[in-house]
């Protein structure tokens, strides 16, 4: 009987721990020159980075080893508490433009949004579980889920981070579209929501002109050097360590622009081991969600799964200058500990689900 149980964790956790290598690779060829430059030590941002790692691989065995229904038992409390980290992000700023960061001691803890947005997709998943015979009653929708879903964005999009509401936004959409909700009742929300960001996008010098670079066809400096970085790699690429384009004329190289360095030294064949890795984590995320005992785990296993291919797309796309550059890191590979903890930590969520699924089907067979 135990044959047609489905076991998820293992090549989830090794596809992970691939991503993950390459990674830890990649950081190192692309920081070395960055890091000596200012701090005197090549493997500055990569010794962070492996700490953070570690952290998120602790997160991730603490998270697989809970069961994932206490989740759904507090999402409302999460919710909230999220809101008040995000709002205490503000209060404890240290003079800079952005209220991004939780503060605490003068050390950067963690983004707040990441946290925020692992509460939102959490508390999506308990009320399309909660109102699946429901889920197209505007006035259910209304008090129980809408005042919930803008205070969040609100909050994140006024630190300021478009990006990441653009982003958190869109894997709403997909969890409700998904979840049952019919199209038309997205249409005013997606109005008011593209007015919204028209607005903030025009009172935001930088963002105005990265959008109208974007729309008029010129490529920025970023992009412009991506590209050649990518052109630079052929098939095979240059070979680990031997970029050119990182070494002084690209900035950012080991954040959100990795991936052409990846392409440089590894070529058109080492981005196609990435696209594939990310895609069989899509594919075994969506096996969970599909054979999940609930709608909540269901759901839940599907926002999971989406916020980091989400992100992927989204990085991939904008360093080919498909969309405009929004500064949204790789997961597990781009340098960013916040990021790379709470995508860690959802991953020892996602196995969660497809452990406790395979323990609620052993009890009934």
């Amino acid at each position: 009987m135990k044959n047609n149980l489905k076991i998820y964790e293992n090549p989830i956790i090794y596809i992970i721990t691939l991503i993950v290598s390459i990674g830890i690779i990649m950081l190192f060829s692309a920081s070395s020159t960055i890091a000596f430059n200012k701090f005197n030590d090549f493997s500055f941002f990569l010794n962070k980075h492996i700490i953070r790692l570690i952290i998120g691989f602790l997160a991730l065995f603490v998270l697989y080893n809970i069961n994932f229904k206490y989740f759904k038992n507090y999402s409302k409390e999460l919710l909230v508490l999220s809101w008040i980290i995000v709002i205490s992000a503000y209060l404890l700023n240290n003079g800079t433009s952005t209220n991004r960061w939780l503060i605490i001691g003068g050390k950067n803890i963690f983004t707040t949004s990441d946290f925020a947005k692992m509460a939102l997709i959490i508390f999506t998943a308990k009320y399309i579980e909660s109102n699946k015979q429901n889920i197209n009653d505007f006035k259910i929708m209304l008090k129980e889920y809408l005042p919930y879903l803008l205070i969040t964005l609100m909050l994140i999009l006024f630190q300021p981070d478009l990006s990441t509401t653009a982003i958190i936004t869109a894997i709403i959409i997909t969890m409700l579209i998904i979840g049952g909700l019919k199209i038309k009742y997205l249409i005013l929300p997606s109005i008011l929501s593209i007015i919204a960001v028209a607005i903030k996008i025009n009172i935001t010098p930088y963002q105005y002109d990265r959008f109208m670079n974007w729309v008029s066809g010129t490529l920025n400096y970023q992009t412009t050097h991506s590209l050649q970085a990518l052109g630079n790699g052929g098939f095979f690429g240059s070979g680990i360590g031997n970029s050119i384009i990182k070494d002084g004329y690209m900035p950012e190289v080991h954040t959100d622009f990795i991936l052409p360095i990846i392409g440089e030294e590894l070529g058109f064949f080492g981005i196609t081991i990435i696209f594939t890795l990310f895609t069989l984590l899509y594919f075994y995320g969506i096996k969970i969600c599909k054979s999940a005992p609930d709608i909540f785990s269901s759901m839940l296993s599907l926002g999971i799964t989406i916020n980091i291919v989400y992100y992927f797309l989204i990085n991939a796309s904008y360093v080919v200058g498909i969309l405009p550059t929004t500064g949204l890191p790789i997961p597990f590979i781009s340098y960013g500990g916040s990021h790379t903890l709470f995508c860690l930590a959802s991953i020892g969520l996602l196995m969660n689900i497809s452990k406790y699924t395979n323990i609620y089907k052993y009890k009934k067979l």
